[in-house]
């Protein structure tokens, strides 16, 4: 665990106590112009008094009065405060009053639902004298909505499906809030997949990416032509204007220069996509991976021959080709403390354990063992035109042969040994990680692998700078408590593609840092 992030859970612990006092310990309080001082016993605390023994009795001190030092002083409560969240209505509705309920409990709060006066979803923080500690309210107008509202400061937090596109990237750097994605500003909240649904009475179970524009346009149009029992395939999909709708068609049908069939079944949501494939045999839809209810994601098939499953740990590790990242927006001008503390817990094991039961893929670390990556390894012996030999490919088998993987994935920008905004915030994750008990005697190997792109000798070498960065960092995320010795790196290039390196997805997937244990 980080020093930061240790600060982080003690001030929400810290917080979370201030409902119910604390055990009595000794502090000592100053007043404001330093002419008095008195140490004492705490007995009991609230955001307007101390209550402080003292050889003559209990006293109690106004909290706005003086400053305390002492290990028991408390945080306090921040003032009052009112906050507008804008952006995506599906994380709005779906995961957002989910992750509100874990935050006001972490602070021993109650969390009350209501709306404002334009019928809007607004949830108020009370403590347990009944006091309202807080007011947030949401605008659920969709992720370009959501970033103008920060920009223009009617909204503390945005909310969106997808990264900020460069001309709001320009325009908050030119109104003097510097660069939008820069770690601080930008987070990622959670993770989730466009996945492809049948019925679990349909036997098909995997379909070629080059197949799914064929299918939704209505040029394949029976499942004989996929390998399943005869009959007509019907679609359901979801309106090109919603936000699932969007994506498919920009991933799918526009790079095939296709559109929807006129046959299609349109969907008012996700929930409803699912639920009408899961009832009909013959049925086929796109849904988000957590809104696919009883219908079965099938696996994609690329161009090389590489399967990629959805599930929970491809999209988590990033291996699946159509994951999501869901992503959250703040400026450090101006804002609530609660802002802060919000984005903070948002970090927290809590946190990600309330995202799961949400139905998103949080970002806790998983670990899997060898036997699990069986795909992996047949996609390492298919045919490809990375430049590989026997003698690397059996040296990595060597590696893995005792070893589990961590969901944890490190991905660079192409060409580059840069880390982006998630893989920073995954420096910390593993470093608490490997500070646990569950780790804390165990080596860690980390993997670097490239793309295609390249020659293979200049390919090899980025590999291990890649995962040579990963490793500074996670040391100097410790905090001098990791010792060296505990991580080894390893360069790989091109071998063990997760990812057809023919296409633009497939070359993102590729270029990686993989994360062992043994």
């Amino acid at each position: 665990m980080t020093v930061s992030h240790q600060r982080k859970i003690i001030t929400l612990a810290v917080l979370a106590a201030l409902s119910t006092g604390a055990a009595a310990q000794q502090v000592t309080l100053n007043s404001l112009d330093g002419t008095l001082s008195i140490t004492g016993e705490l007995i009991e605390y609230t955001n307007e008094n101390y209550i402080i023994g003292s050889n003559i009795g209990n006293l109690t001190i106004a909290t706005n009065a003086v400053t305390c030092t002492g290990d028991a002083c408390p945080s306090l409560m921040p003032a009052y405060s009112e906050f507008t969240i804008s952006g995506s209505r599906e994380l709005g509705l779906n995961l957002m009053p989910t992750l509100l309920d874990g935050f006001a409990a972490s602070l021993g709060l109650d969390l009350v639902q209501q709306s404002d006066s334009a019928g809007n979803p607004q949830y108020v923080l009370v403590d347990e004298g009944q006091n309202d500690v807080a007011t947030i309210s949401f605008v659920m107008r969709g992720s370009s909505n959501g970033m103008r509202d920060l920009l223009q400061g009617s909204a503390s937090l945005a909310l969106t499906t997808r990264p900020a596109r460069q001309s709001e990237i320009s325009a908050f750097s030119q109104a003097g809030f510097g660069n939008i994605r820069a770690p601080g500003n930008e987070s990622i909240i959670a993770l989730d997949g466009l996945v492809v649904v049948t019925s679990t009475m349909n036997r098909v179970r995997i379909i070629r990416h080059t197949d799914l524009a064929g299918i939704f346009s209505g040029q394949i149009s029976d499942w004989a032509q996929l390998g399943g029992e005869p009959g007509p395939i019907n679609l359901y999909v979801r309106p090109e204007n919603s936000g699932t709708g969007s994506v498919f068609s920009q991933l799918i049908m526009r790079p095939a220069r296709t559109g929807f069939s006129l046959r299609v079944n349109v969907m008012g949501s996700d929930d409803e996509v699912a639920q009408a494939v899961a009832n009909d045999p013959n049925g086929i839809g796109f849904t988000s991976f957590s809104k696919g209810g009883n219908a079965l994601p099938v696996s994609i098939l690329g161009e090389c021959g590489i399967q990629s499953p959805a599930t929970g740990f491809t999209i988590q590790a990033e291996e699946y080709p159509y994951a999501r990242r869901m992503y959250l927006y703040q400026i450090a001008q101006d804002v609530p403390p609660l802002v802060n503390l919000f984005s903070d817990y948002l970090e927290t094991n809590d946190a990600q354990d309330l995202i799961d039961l949400s139905g998103y893929v949080g970002q806790d670390v998983e670990e899997v063992p060898v036997n699990n990556q069986g795909l992996r390894f047949l996609s390492a012996a298919l045919p490809t035109d990375a430049e590989m030999t026997l003698e690397q490919l059996q040296s990595m088998m060597t590696d893995l042969a005792v070893a589990q993987r961590l969901s944890i994935t490190y991905r660079f920008e192409q060409g580059t040994a840069r880390l982006d905004s998630r893989a920073l915030a995954d420096i910390n994750r593993l470093a608490s990680h490997m500070l646990s008990p569950h780790l804390r005697n165990r080596r860690v190997i980390l993997m670097g692998f490239t793309d295609s792109v390249g020659r293979s000798s200049i390919n090899q070498p980025l590999s291990q700078a890649r995962a040579e960065q990963v490793r500074e960092a996670l040391l100097a995320a410790g905090g001098g408590q990791i010792d060296p010795n505990r991580v080894e790196v390893r360069g790989y290039g091109e071998l063990s593609p997760l990812g057809c390196n023919e296409d633009v997805d497939g070359r993102r997937i590729n270029r990686r840092v993989e994360v062992w244990t043994r």
